[in-house]
């Protein structure tokens, strides 16, 4: 018979979220990274962590930049019992030895997407709660045969998620994106009533899915000055404003649209959770500008949480031990915080129905 001390720490287990770790590409930083982020005590302590790659790639790496060895067993199949304390390494077995840092190759980008892969089957089979990627490098999963654009888009395909959207959260604000891997003339085509009025219902509806709350938002300018009046052009009066106006009539909480330069300052201030922008880089050069390695990618709408590092697998310092972890423990200790909260929200939602 189990004492209680047992019993409360097997509990305890438990009631951690469960997360996947991907390894992302075998010839970037991300192989560095999982081994640094997940010796970190506060990493195991948020979650029960399974990192997904390729055991002998990752001994080779820890061997190479003298790193510590932080799991407590390799699996080939994730076990029943949920009740593991440190780090599991799901191990794939499908990295080439040859493959060298800093290379750019298929069979690169072939392991990559084979744990992400992996991680989602794990996840809608309810076996994980969600997922943490490290960096996978799009023209290698190009020449694997992929023609994603990269994570968002792979994780939409494989989860038949209808639509999805990048957000980048930090300790002050988050910023989502209207649109993401196009063009800027592409962008720009984007800026219309219809598909700005749907973003904002679809951002403000995922993110009380994940936090319980009601989030404060403000959209962003496409034109200097948001055009001053149409003097520098029309989108705001003939797209922008009216969406705002529509989101406001659907019970919305949405100012603006505000000044593209001084609308992250006013969010940063505490006027705003959420900013709106309305291309790519309009909204990652101020979060990464401003935030570094504390910033987080999210990916709103699949039926799993997912967090990710705010960079890429900067090949140009693969193998060198010099790549900081600090992001992927950020994205690691947010994935556990926002299942939690989800968690929290559903047991909240179910009381409110028995009442």
């Amino acid at each position: 018979m189990k004492g209680r001390a047992q019993a409360r720490e097997e509990d305890a287990l438990r009631r951690r979220p469960a997360l996947a770790v991907t390894v992302g590409d075998p010839c970037g930083v991300g192989p560095e990274i999982v081994l640094k982020a997940l010796a970190v005590d506060l990493t195991s302590a948020a979650a029960r962590l399974v990192a997904i790659g390729d055991e002998a790639n990752l001994r080779q790496t820890a061997r190479q930049l003298k790193l510590r060895w932080p799991f407590g067993a390799v699996v080939r199949e994730l076990p029943e019992d949920p009740r593991w304390d440190k780090p599991l390494l799901l191990d794939l077995g499908d990295v080439d030895p040859a493959l060298l840092p800093g290379q750019i190759s298929g069979p690169a980008g072939r392991a990559a997407a084979d744990a992400i892969e992996k991680s989602v089957e794990l996840c809608m089979a309810g076996r994980l709660d969600g997922v943490v990627t490290a960096p996978i490098h799009k023209e290698a999963l190009s020449l694997a045969g992929f023609s994603d654009p990269g994570h968002t888009e792979m994780l939409a395909r494989l989860t038949r998620t209808p639509r999805v959207a990048m957000l980048f959260w930090t300790e002050d604000f988050s910023v989502a994106l209207l649109s993401t891997h196009m063009s800027l003339s592409q962008a720009i085509r984007k800026v219309r009533r219809r598909a700005v009025l749907g973003q904002l219902v679809f951002v403000e509806r995922e993110w009380r899915r994940l936090t319980g709350q009601r989030p404060r938002i403000v959209v962003a300018g496409l034109n200097p000055h948001s055009s001053e009046g149409g003097r520098f052009g029309l989108e705001e009066a003939q797209h922008l404003a009216p969406a705002i106006e529509a989101a406001r009539a659907k019970g919305l909480s949405v100012d603006g649209p505000a000044p593209p330069d001084s609308v992250f300052q006013m969010a940063r201030d505490g006027r705003y959770d959420l900013v709106l922008a309305l291309y790519h880089d309009q909204g990652t050069i101020p979060v990464k500008f401003g935030y570094g390695r504390r910033a987080v990618n999210v990916t709103l709408g699949l039926p799993f949480v997912r967090t990710s590092v705010d960079h890429g697998t900067a090949m140009d310092i693969a193998g060198k031990g010099v790549a900081s972890e600090d992001s992927l423990v950020q994205a690691i200790l947010l994935g556990a915080r926002l299942i939690q909260s989800r968690w929290a929200s559903g047991k909240r939602g179910a009381a409110r129905r028995d009442r």
